[in-house]
């Protein structure tokens, strides 16, 4: 049996990405965060190769952009080392691709199956938030705080993901020791909200979410992550 080295059990342990591929990606979505955000953070944390291509004229581009299933963005262009290229849409799936392809999962079938189902629950509170900045009337604007911080629903999935992370010994990490691409989303979320105006500390804290700020702190060290922060490639908002 091939023995595993000290280092290379170390990076495993700390959840560094595979290097695995050699290909290259760009993000098509508008010049903005967003829902992209999650996309582009998971690359950055895999040391992928990896652009935005801005969206320049939507109401063109929508419906002559090749691989558009849903005239929705954003979209994922990979090119490969042998030059084939592949287009992928829908921010969930697009995230389980690279998941995947950059081993930030787990190797046991039953345990990817149940960072999935943790992935589905944080995006689930992605999407409530989504929905409550994007879909209020322009006039009721000043009231979307006030909204969210009285979704009984969302506090009740934040709970929720509170409870999975003091299961795993309020470590800081959704499995293990190890970071995956659930807690690199995880990480987004309370990165995007934590200095929402009128929000701030009010949904994710030390006090309110203390197992979630210790995985945003733990990612929040992470070389790539850091580096990513602060590049040009980070829209700033």
């Amino acid at each position: 049996m091939q023995k595993v080295s000290n280092n290379k059990r170390q990076k495993v342990d700390e959840g560094e990405a595979s290097d695995a591929t050699n290909s290259k990606f760009e993000i098509f979505y508008f010049p903005m965060q967003g829902r992209a955000e999650y996309v582009r953070l998971v690359l950055a944390f895999a040391k992928a190769d990896w652009e935005s291509k801005n969206v320049e004229d939507w109401a063109k581009e929508k419906t002559s952009t090749k691989g558009l299933l849903f005239k929705q963005v954003p979209m994922l262009i990979e090119t490969t080392a042998s030059g084939d290229e592949h287009r992928l849409v829908q921010t969930g799936t697009i995230i389980r691709y690279l998941a995947k392809k950059f081993k930030l999962g787990s190797e046991d079938n039953f345990k990817n199956a149940l960072l999935d189902s943790y992935f589905e629950g944080i995006y689930e509170i992605i999407n409530k938030l989504f929905v409550h900045i994007f879909s209020t009337k322009k006039e009721e604007k000043d009231k979307i705080p006030e909204n969210i911080l009285k979704d009984e629903s969302l506090k009740s999935l934040i709970s929720s993901i509170e409870e999975i992370l003091k299961s795993n010994g309020s470590n800081g990490y959704f499995m293990g020791k190890k970071s995956t691409y659930v807690d690199v989303v995880a990480f987004g979320l309370i990165d995007s909200f934590i200095k929402f105006p009128g929000i701030e500390d009010k949904l994710f804290s030390k006090e309110k979410t203390p197992n979630l700020i210790k995985v945003y702190e733990h990612i929040s060290k992470n070389p790539e992550i850091k580096a990513y922060l602060k590049s040009d490639k980070r829209f700033a908002n």
